[in-house]
């Protein structure tokens, strides 16, 4: 069995799957309450599904991109937990969990996460053999500025309120948005994703694990055209994303 966690924003899910059923599945929306919510929701699923955590093969952690305290939440306990039952822990990077739910058309995908002050967080992808595989370095926008780089149909999913939802809808027939039960990031996908990884071995060590920050100040965010692009952040936890 393996134990999905996702923390990466203020959206947390966590699920168990056995290789061929997701055993169980939750997702809710914190503010700020990862640290207190995350132990005792794991811990209520396994009696719910009245099954030990001795029999975890693995753990699948979301690696980002997300906010600075809400990874650091979810990759501890992991990391903590695969330790403790000596497993591995496999990281999967939170834009291909949101990409592995959305179905596979000829068109481009823009998978979107907030990234603080009205920005959001973007990565594209595109199909091939049936999956979505990215097509590009993370970028931070705007919706405005987002809605100025799409010049093609393209599939939207991900983190989008209601404001950019209208605003899409508006001002861009090109953007075809998924429905908000299509954006919701769906840990049994993390989970079938990590098991994959699992499977096929070579783990790296829990301590090699490292999240993904995106920083939304100068100078991480750089200006050009409208569009803002990703620089490597620096370990400063107030300037993370």
């Amino acid at each position: 069995m393996l134990l999905a966690i996702d923390t990466s924003t203020s959206s947390i899910g966590i699920a168990v799957y056995d290789g061929t059923t997701i055993l169980g599945e939750t997702t809710w929306i914190s503010t700020n309450r990862h640290t207190t919510i995350l132990a005792k929701a794991v811990k209520q699923m396994f009696e719910d599904i009245e099954i030990d955590q001795s029999r975890l093969k693995g753990i699948a952690a979301a690696l980002g991109p997300g906010s600075f305290t809400s990874l650091r939440v979810g990759l501890s306990f992991a990391k903590g937990m695969a330790i403790g039952l000596e497993i591995p822990v496999i990281g999967i990077p939170t834009f291909e969990i949101l990409a592995a739910a959305q179905p596979v058309n000829d068109f481009p995908l823009c998978v979107l996460l907030q990234a603080g002050r009205t920005r959001l967080a973007a990565c594209f992808f595109r199909q091939e053999k049936e999956r979505w595989i990215p097509n590009s370095e993370i970028s931070v926008h705007t919706p405005e500025s987002l809605i100025e780089v799409i010049h093609e149909t393209t599939n939207i999913a991900g983190e989008i309120n209601v404001d950019a939802r209208t605003l899409f809808r508006r001002q861009n027939k090109n953007m075809k948005l998924a429905s908000p039960a299509m954006c919701l990031r769906r840990p049994g996908f993390l989970a079938e994703l990590g098991w994959k990884q699992l499977e096929k071995g070579n783990i790296p060590s829990p301590a090699d694990l490292a999240p993904i920050y995106l920083r939304t100040k100068d100078p991480m965010i750089h200006e050009t055209d409208g569009k803002a692009t990703v620089s490597n952040p620096q370990d400063d936890p107030e300037r993370h994303f």
